[in-house]
């Protein structure tokens, strides 16, 4: 019984995680615009041309600290 309440918890946290990862993906979308973003395993990745510049100068970037370097 413990087996099949643990089985639950991982699956629903797992489907919490790919919603969040969903949802940070649109939200970066809707900023970097042509940039191209991805979902890879548990990361959501920016790639395309200029976008370490636009990072640089753009303050709607700035929560992307954490995740360069």
């Amino acid at each position: 019984m413990l087996a099949n309440l643990r089985k639950r918890g991982d699956e629903l946290a797992r489907l919490q995680l790919q919603k969040k990862l969903l949802d940070v993906a649109a939200q970066l979308r809707a900023i970097v615009g042509s940039s191209a973003v991805s979902i890879e395993d548990s990361r959501v990745l920016i790639s395309g041309r200029g976008i370490v510049k636009r990072w640089l100068t753009d303050p709607a970037l700035r929560f992307l600290t954490g995740a360069i370097g």
